[in-house]
């Protein structure tokens, strides 16, 4: 069963080969489908120099990341679909394990597993979901919640089509929107084992977004699934959907300042788990990514001293 793997690029010249590697060493049929939005710098050139009969360069609509993404949804010529941004990563077995799901539950239009983050060197920063339990999330997404990254499914080509893809008035979170739109029309699983690599740097389309419009937006793919839920159409779907606010100003957080965080998150949550040395370690991570913030020293202190509560410390049963 072929897998298509769509790849939007633009100036990824950094990190693309080491990406496309990535995806020729999975253990399953596959054709890898770079989407050349713009770039301006040898992404080109380095895709174009791998030489390999399953990757195939295709120019992109420079029309935003929707219409890359719906780009690679039209030339895919595979049953199943992924996607995979141009610096991030997939571990080796992924899409063999999701393809065998797929195929062994027909019931299902996609799977998705937990992922984790990952600094531009390509050092572990932190895990997403991957200690959860496998469950259908369908009602999940539907609620607007969700546990996955887009880039960490495996679709059925079909009804990505049949939703139509992404929605091009979305000029960021047009992930989520995709995903609760998906849970609409198919059932999706989920497959804690970690499915995606996630890399967190400077130069990401995360960095480069204005943060005001990175939340309108991600608001506005909620509300427009409450919309569909309660009178069957969203905003959008109507031809009138809200005002796009002023761009504003870029996220001002570094990279090192962003895994900083994460960091410190991760180390209190191992903290509350009674886990006190791997929150230590954890934690003076977090401090070396950035030494002159004197909070995340104070807070690697805290660690040192706190005691954990009792609510914290109670087992948890899964439901």
């Amino acid at each position: 069963m072929l897998t298509s793997i769509i790849i939007p690029m633009r100036n990824a010249e950094p990190f693309i080969a080491e990406t496309v590697r990535s995806l020729l060493a999975q253990d399953t049929d596959i054709e890898i489908i770079v989407i050349d939005d713009g770039s301006t710098d040898r992404s080109a050139e380095i895709v174009r120099s791998m030489h390999d009969g399953r990757i195939r360069l295709i120019n992109g609509p420079q029309r935003g990341i929707s219409a890359a993404v719906n780009a690679g949804i039209a030339a895919a010529r595979g049953e199943l679909l992924c996607r995979c941004d141009a610096d991030d990563l997939y571990p080796p077995g992924r899409l063999a394990r999701q393809v065998m799901f797929l195929q062994t539950h027909p019931e299902f239009g996609a799977v998705c597993g937990g992922y984790r983050t990952i600094d531009p060197k390509g050092h572990p920063v932190s895990e997403h979901n991957i200690d959860a339990s496998p469950a259908e999330i369908t009602d999940e997404l539907k609620d607007g919640g969700g546990r996955s990254h887009m880039c960490a499914y495996l679709f059925r080509t079909g009804v990505v089509r049949q939703i139509g893809g992404c929605r091009e008035w979305f000029i960021t979170s047009e992930d989520a929107d995709l995903q609760y739109r998906l849970a609409e029309h198919t059932r999706i699983w989920f497959d804690p084992e970690g499915a995606y690599l996630y890399r967190l740097h400077d130069a990401s389309i995360t960095h480069a977004q204005k943060s005001l419009q990175r939340q309108f937006f991600r608001e506005c793919a909620v509300q427009f699934q409450q919309q569909r839920r309660s009178g069957g159409q969203d905003d959008l779907q109507r031809g009138a959907p809200p005002v796009v606010p002023m761009a504003g100003s870029t996220d001002a957080r570094s990279t090192h300042e962003q895994i900083q965080q994460i960091l410190l998150g991760e180390a209190w949550k191992l903290h509350a788990s009674g886990r006190r040395m791997n929150a230590m370690a954890a934690g003076m991570r977090a401090c070396i990514q950035k030494p002159g913030n004197i909070a995340a020293w104070r807070s690697l202190a805290a660690l040192a001293i706190k005691p954990r509560s009792r609510k914290m410390s109670a087992a948890k049963t899964p439901k």
